[in-house]
């Protein structure tokens, strides 16, 4: 009788640990897949904020050569032209590059996060 309850209660032990490994397993994955968001996120947020920044600059350095050209060479209308052309160069070449340029290093990016993410797993 007595080998019977202790059977019982090493199970039922048992069975409590378990339940602790598993909500400690499942709370392991939501704090694994929240970092991966957070990561995701925070590389896109960065990489909206070099664009603007870069948008801004070409922006103004037109403006500024369209001024330039404007008083040293010849009318500004031909300068903003000129401007328009390279703006439509630029934009013809990144829509040719696209998937160098943008939707191979993301898919990079995102493998290098999932990778991390499977990597923490197994230690």
């Amino acid at each position: 009788m007595k080998q019977v309850r202790q059977i019982t209660d090493d199970f039922s032990s048992l069975s409590g640990n378990v339940k602790g490994y598993v909500r400690l397993k499942l709370e392991l994955y939501r704090l694994m897949a929240i970092e991966g968001a957070v990561m995701l996120l925070s590389s896109l947020l960065i990489s909206l904020v070099v664009l603007l920044l870069a948008i801004f600059l070409l922006f103004f350095l037109g403006l500024a050569f369209v001024y330039w050209y404007g008083e040293v060479v010849g009318p500004m209308y031909v300068g903003a032209l000129i401007v328009v052309g390279f703006y439509l160069a630029a934009s013809v070449l990144v829509f040719l590059y696209r998937e160098k340029l943008f939707i191979n290093p993301l898919v990079i990016k995102l493998t290098t996060i999932i990778n991390e993410e499977g990597s923490d797993e197994e230690k």
